[in-house]
């Protein structure tokens, strides 16, 4: 069953900006240790911050909730399966949420091009 879809489109270029401007204060806030190392490795890793930025995004549209009551952008982790398809792990207040909700999967879409990245969360469960 679907409990929730959310879509999200980032300009590459202002989560450039963000990081030149905040540096770690922005990347700290906003990305996991993980998402930082494997971003980090990339040829353009502005093009992988904002495609994971776009999933978070995505996640907390398909919540229906934004950064509300006390959920944090690191609550939401991108993470790679064996086989490099992209997931998620939810934890503090959107984990409590997942699980009043019945969410138990994410279906995962990144992608980026042509200074855009675009993100898509599919929420699935019982309900």
């Amino acid at each position: 069953m679907v409990i929730g879809i959310g879509i999200d489109l980032v300009n590459i270029e202002r989560i450039e900006k963000a990081v030149l401007r905040w540096s770690d204060a922005f990347r700290d806030r906003v990305f996991t240790k993980g998402e930082l190392g494997y971003c980090d490795r990339q040829k353009h890793p502005a093009a992988h911050l904002a495609a994971r930025f776009g999933v978070k995004e995505a996640a907390l549209k398909a919540f229906g909730t934004g950064l509300s009551g006390g959920a944090t952008w690191k609550d939401i982790e991108v993470v790679r399966g064996e086989s490099g398809q992209p997931g998620i792990v939810f934890s503090g207040r959107l984990g409590r949420l997942a699980q009043e909700k019945g969410v138990t999967g994410a279906l995962v879409s990144m992608s980026h091009d042509s200074g855009f990245a675009v993100a898509q969360v599919v929420l699935t469960g019982e309900g």
